[in-house]
């Protein structure tokens, strides 16, 4: 006799975790006594008469009361039970008997109906099922018996029942070594109980967990698809799909599955926002974005939705811009996004004001900063500090916008007002003594810079180099050799505390720079030029003598320092024979 089996939806569910779905407790496959079956009489279509249902069902309760596992619950409990729900006992059908199991503690369903043929003597079963409730079940072959053979039919319904009975008990293997787990012997046994059954689809589900834990994701994958393809409305399944489609890295297949699984749970809000977690974390922000898009379609003012949204918006577009090559412009895609987690946050301000969280208000801010709508950041910051005047934070960051737009004054005296909320804040003085050099107030800058080094902001290497950098741009590249010079002399008043690399750097192009300036001092080659240069030259000498000057040189500057060494003492020479001359 063939069989093929019908399965049933479990409602185990799924927990949206971090880590991705996983299964809830199963129910273990011992028992501590005979479960119980509960065997119906087949109820008669079309007049038939119910003697042959009847007699089977008799026959079929004795060989199941010969199992050291399962016994038959008596037909006298069965009819009391129908009694308390006025249901007629001889018209049981399948669906009814699966709601009555629970009451009379019954762990499996037998159940069906019969039809008669007067003509040849004979009764078709059609339907003939064992079921577990709320679970799997074996449907049975329709077929077609002699109306003295209740006892033979029943014989070979029995063979069918150890079947059913030994696939449920491997599934039950397979769900509590999951539950323990122990995933090699839940393996073991859910494959053992795909050999049996492969249309079950809860073993299959568990299966592809099995997978999952045990970082097969293709694998896991392409078992969740099955289960999916043998039922299209399992939960757990494409919630599962979703996961794993979108750890790799198919995001378009991610969003299929979990749109599939939204549209059995439209409006619940938790549910969506716990996938487009999951989404965002497997590397797909802007699909994220897209689901809590429909959710805010049917919820336009739950502030938790839109907090979601801004925030898998702004990772989408930031996303966006670290894929981007280099330097290049904000693209109209990435834009798009700021715009969008601009318009959540700004929706969510309007209904929580001074009780938005700070992260949130910040990052409200920068979607400003990000679009280059920086008078709007200013405002909007301003705006901020009206109720959160407390918080250096957000003076540093209002510090920052106003350098941005050249309010050179107003962001140091920003930065003031963040160290007197915070004297440990980070880079104050680095920052003031920064923007002072770059807008031409070195002098200015130098105290701030220092007071930088002395609380610990920066290292003084650090600082050096950003004097460094400001002489190399505003005085070296344009071959403003006073700037140059007076700039890296301020940088040397950190010697004392700087490394033998930086010194070597630094000490380098200050030689460079006072050689480059003596040279054309002396184009006149006079006696007054000579005087003016001789002791300049001289002092390039001596730097470039110097150990730490000649290792750094060495290494990067090659046959130029040589080059370099060679002309400033012939520059020498020169300058005392005019001198010598002179005399």
């Amino acid at each position: 006799m063939r069989s093929r089996l019908r399965i049933g939806i479990l409602s185990l569910g799924l927990l949206a975790l971090a880590g991705g779905p996983l299964l809830t407790a199963h129910a273990g496959a011992q028992v501590a006594e005979r479960a119980r079956v509960m065997v119906t009489n087949l109820k008669p279509i079309d007049d038939a008469n119910k003697n042959f249902g009847r007699d089977l069902a008799k026959e079929l309760r004795d060989l199941i009361n010969q199992s050291p596992r399962h016994q038959p619950v008596e037909e006298g409990e069965v009819r009391d039970a129908t009694k308390q729900y006025d249901i007629e006992y001889d018209d049981l059908d399948c669906t009814q008997s699966l709601q009555l199991a629970s009451l009379v503690n019954a762990a499996i369903v037998f159940c069906g109906t019969s039809t008669e043929n007067r003509d040849d003597r004979t009764f078709t079963l059609a339907g003939v099922q064992f079921a577990a409730p709320g679970g799997t079940a074996l449907t049975i072959e329709d077929k077609t018996w002699s109306r003295d053979d209740p006892e033979m039919a029943a014989q070979e319904i029995m063979g069918a029942f150890q079947t059913f009975v030994q696939q449920s008990l491997a599934a039950d293997f397979c769900a509590q070594y999951f539950d323990s787990q122990d995933w090699e012997s839940a393996e073991d046994n859910c494959t053992r109980a795909l050999d049996m059954n492969p249309d079950h689809a809860q073993v299959r589900f568990i299966y592809a967990n099995v997978l999952r834990q045990t970082e097969r994701l293709q694998e896991a994958y392409t078992q969740t698809l099955q289960v999916i393809e043998l039922d299209p409305l399992h939960e757990g399944a494409l919630q599962l799909a979703g996961f794993l489609a979108a750890t790799l890295d198919m995001p378009d297949q991610a969003r299929e599955h979990y749109s599939a699984y939204l549209v059995l749970n439209p409006g619940n809000a938790q549910v969506r926002m716990s996938i487009a977690y999951d989404l965002a974390q497997a590397g797909d922000p802007e699909g994220a974005m897209l689901l809590l898009e429909e959710g805010l379609a049917l919820e336009p003012d739950n502030v938790e939705l839109l907090l979601r949204h801004a925030a898998s918006a702004l990772a989408a577009a930031q996303k966006l811009q670290m894929e981007a090559a280099g330097d290049a412009p904000l693209s109209a895609e990435a834009a798009q996004f700021y715009r969008k987690a601009q318009a959540s946050y700004q929706s969510t301000y309007a209904v929580q004001g001074v009780d938005m969280e700070s992260t949130q208000l910040r990052n409200m801010i920068a979607t400003f900063r990000e679009l280059d709508q920086l008078d709007e950041a200013i405002a909007m910051t301003e705006r901020v500090l009206e109720t959160h005047q407390d918080e250096a934070q957000f003076w540093s960051d209002y510090a920052n916008l106003l350098n941005r737009v050249d309010r050179v004054e107003e962001a140091i005296a920003a930065l003031e007002e963040t160290e007197q909320r915070d004297p440990g804040f980070a880079n104050v003085k680095a920052r003031q003594g920064t923007w002072l050099i770059a807008i031409g107030r070195e002098a200015e800058a130098l105290p701030h810079l220092q007071e930088a080094i002395e609380k610990g902001e920066q290292s003084a290497d650090n600082i050096a180099n950003t004097v460094f950098a400001a002489a190399v741009e505003k005085g070296i590249q344009v071959q403003n050799w006073a700037y140059a010079i007076e700039t890296m002399r301020m940088a040397k008043t950190f010697d004392a505390e700087l490394t033998e690399g930086t010194r070597g750097r630094l000490d380098f192009y200050f030689a460079y720079s006072i050689y480059s300036q003596a040279v054309l001092e002396q184009e006149a080659q006079n006696l007054n030029s000579a005087q003016l240069t001789l002791p300049k030259f001289q002092e390039v000498r001596r730097l470039l003598g110097q150990a730490h000057v000649v290792a750094f040189a060495s290494e990067s500057q090659g046959q130029q320092f040589q080059q370099l060494r060679d002309a400033t003492q012939q520059y020498i020479e020169i300058q005392e024979a005019i001198i010598q001359r002179g005399l």
